[in-house]
């Protein structure tokens, strides 16, 4: 299998968990109105019946809202994390970027994003453990944090390799300095991940060094041309050692 070097956030989970909250919250109110409804059915005649009739039509309401509730925010969530999480194997290091909330700021939506640089140089071990934590991943290292509006987090690779932003203050030391981070149910099963880690690691170790720049390599010496006359016998050899 081919080492991937971008991986997608694994945006499933979302829906699971949205079908659990579901399944929680709809079996009581079900009930609650199964039962209303036999107790109406008891007592059709009385005031009672009215109550129950109230307490279904609160309940269908409560559900509904619920429900249209649950479904807008877990969408939400992912088309944000399918968008802004992501892990990006670069030639001289590692991207994690993860989503980190939004907020409405003179009519505009602003997007916040983490962003972790690891960089291959200073990494010291990847790790995960598969029996307790498979969805989870842990890199330790000199790794860089930033934690900013996600407009601010646009990168690209530079001639050497390595990471440059597009804001050119985050170039110059606009994070923070971690040795350790874990990340955590954000790309399903890790064991892939950590594969690619490892294999890409490797790659960075095995370039071959840089020689250093030689100007006369690239560039030839151009001969001096020499004079010439028109009369071939002026250029032939002149053995005459006469002089006086």
């Amino acid at each position: 299998m081919q080492n991937k070097y971008f991986f997608h956030a694994d945006t499933s989970k979302y829906g699971d968990r949205l079908r659990r909250i579901l399944i929680t919250v709809f079996v009581p109110l079900i009930a609650l109105c199964v039962f209303c409804t036999v107790q109406i059915v008891l007592n059709y005649r009385s005031e009672f019946a009215l109550l129950l009739l109230a307490v279904i039509g609160g309940s269908v309401l409560f559900g509904m809202i619920f429900a249209f509730s649950a479904v807008y925010i877990t969408e939400k969530y992912k088309r944000r994390h399918a968008r802004y999480t992501f892990f990006d194997f670069l030639p001289c290091g590692m991207v994690f970027s993860e989503y980190a909330g939004e907020y409405v700021h003179w009519g505009d939506r602003v997007i916040l994003r983490r962003l972790y640089f690891i960089p291959f140089e200073t990494l010291e071990s990847v790790s995960r453990d598969p029996k307790k934590a498979p969805h989870d991943i842990t890199f330790k290292g000199e790794i860089r944090g930033y934690f900013f509006e996600s407009s601010r987090l646009g990168y690209h690779v530079n001639e050497d390799g390595g990471i440059e932003f597009d804001t050119e203050p985050l170039n110059d030391g606009m994070f923070e300095k971690l040795h350790e981070i874990t990340v955590k149910n954000r790309f399903g099963n890790t064991k892939r991940l950590e594969k690619s880690a490892l294999y890409y690691l490797e790659q960075y170790k095995n370039i071959p060094e840089k020689k250093p720049f030689v100007l006369s390599d690239f560039v030839t010496v151009r001969r001096r041309h020499k004079p010439t006359t028109s009369n071939p016998a002026l250029e032939a050899p002149s053995y005459n050692r006469d002089w006086k």
